[in-house]
Formats: structure tokens, C-alpha cells, sequence
């Protein structure tokens, strides 16, 4: 329940429907008091036309972006992949699923993981359900992609898990217990911070992995101040990860390493 909650709130509260209930409200009292009315159109116009563009959306995605960090990789004992969605083919005919895919965003993280699978020779977990209530699991998914496309095998699968905090819940029930808690955790960058914060919280040793690795900053040019619709998904990403960080440090809770493998 906590988690529909959260969900709805995530997509009732954040933009761009969050700038919606300004113009809602901007509405209501056009006729009571227009002068607020007009602040508030303005408002939400120019707040979604900011938001849409390519420098505001990089510097709102760097709030929450976490580096890799390769100089660790040696000290890890496992490397966790997170899902980040999958595809589904529907058989409208007889209302069924016929197979899933790997989105983009979890190609990504399945790259990075079976490439630091290769480079350390560590065992891998894959962790993400099926939020949407349809077999197989994204976990499931992800482990024959590692498996079929990428030639590594998956040694654990956590396929329970419908957001990043039960990831982290989950994915410390299958390793805590065999004294694994350094781990290589391999997500999208602008999703580490958050990530990173909830596994500290399951109590793990985290070491961010991006996916893709994201390079240096270029030149400031032009098309920079150009709005576009990719742009304010990015923007919209990070305003997710800012209230997905939210959430997270208002269920924080003691660690659970004093009593876990000791």
C-alpha cells in the first residue's frame, strides 16, 4: 500500500503534472483574483519552458549523478545490476504476454555489468520485479539477456522487488546472509545517488557503477538554450531522483549490519 501511495503521489506532485494543478488552480481563480491567476500561468509556462531546456536539465541532472568509482571495484565481494524496465509483446488475440525485453536503460546497466563481471570475475545479482503485475520478471528478463546476449551467467536473482528501496531490502536478503556486503552496484547514473542511499540503508558497502559511464562536461554552445522534449524527461528524471531521495531518508531506519552475518 505504501508503495501505491508513493507512486501516485510521485506522478500527482512532480512535473510536468505537478504544473498542472498550478494552471488548475491558476483557473479557479481567474475570475476571484486574476492577477495571481496570470502569475501562476506564467508561472507554469515559463517553469516548464526552463525545465525544457538542455542546461537546465544537465544541471538538474547533477544534483543527483554519482561517478563510478573503478579504484574500488577491487574490494568488492558481488556485483548487483538493477533493472530499469522492460518491454512487454502482447497478444491482444488471446490477451497474454509472448516474451519481454530489456528496455533501454537496463541494456545500459546489463553492458556495464557483464563487462565489470569480466574484469573482476565476481558473481552478479540482477534485481526488479514485475511492478506491473505480468510474467516474466524484469530480474528473469535480465538474466537471460546476461546470459544469451552478454555470455555471463547470473548467480542470484531477486525478481520481488517494484522500486529501488525493496531492491535494496530484497537483494540484502540473498547476500547479507553469505557475508556479502561490498558490492558493486551498477545503475544509470542520474539513479546512483538514490540507489546508493538505500543500499547504505539495507546495509551494504556500495561502490556506484554507471551505466553508461557519463564523460566530461563539453562547451557551452547555442544549442544549449534550446528547449526539447528530451530535455524535460531528463528534467523530469531528476526530479525523481530528488523525491525519490526524499523517501528514502524519511524511511531510513538503523542498518541492519550489527546483526546480520556476525
Amino acid at each position: 500500500m505504501i508503495w501505491e501511495i508513493g507512486t501516485l503521489a510521485k506522478h500527482v506532485l512532480l512535473p510536468p503534472l505537478g504544473l498542472g494543478w498550478l494552471l488548475l488552480l491558476a483557473w479557479w481563480q481567474f475570475y476571484r483574483r486574476p492577477r495571481l491567476a496570470r502569475w501562476l500561468i506564467g508561472f507554469v509556462l515559463l517553469g516548464g519552458l526552463f525545465m525544457a531546456v538542455p542546461l537546465t536539465s544537465e544541471l538538474l541532472l547533477r544534483q543527483v549523478r554519482v561517478a563510478s568509482e573503478p579504484a574500488r571495484y577491487s574490494q568488492a565481494q558481488a556485483i548487483v545490476v538493477l533493472g530499469g524496465g522492460r518491454g512487454l509483446i502482447w497478444d491482444a488475440a488471446y490477451e497474454q504476454v509472448l516474451s519481454a525485453y530489456p528496455n533501454a536503460f537496463t541494456l545500459e546497466r546489463l553492458r556495464v555489468g557483464a563487462h565489470l563481471a569480466r574484469q573482476t570475475g565476481l558473481p552478479l545479482l540482477v534485481s526488479a520485479g514485475k511492478p506491473d503485475g505480468y510474467d516474466p520478471t524484469e530480474a528473469e528478463v535480465m538474466r537471460r539477456a546476461m546470459q544469451d546476449d552478454f555470455g555471463v551467467a547470473v548467480r542470484w536473482i531477486e525478481d520481488r522487488s517494484r522500486n529501488t528501496a525493496e531492491n535494496a531490502d530484497f537483494s540484502a536478503q540473498i547476500l547479507l546472509p553469505q557475508k556479502i556486503r561490498t558490492i558493486i552496484l551498477v545503475s544509470s547514473a542520474f539513479h546512483l545517488r538514490r540507489a546508493i542511499t538505500v543500499f547504505e540503508q539495507a546495509g551494504f558497502e556500495v561502490i556506484p557503477a554507471q551505466a553508461p559511464p557519463v564523460g566530461p562536461p563539453g562547451p557551452i554552445d547555442w544549442q544549449d538554450f534550446l528547449p526539447n522534449a528530451q530535455s524535460l524527461m531528463r528534467s523530469h528524471y531528476a526530479f525523481n531522483e530528488l523525491g525519490g531521495l526524499v523517501y528514502s531518508w524519511l524511511r531510513a531506519k538503523p542498518t541492519p549490519s550489527s546483526t546480520v552475518g556476525n
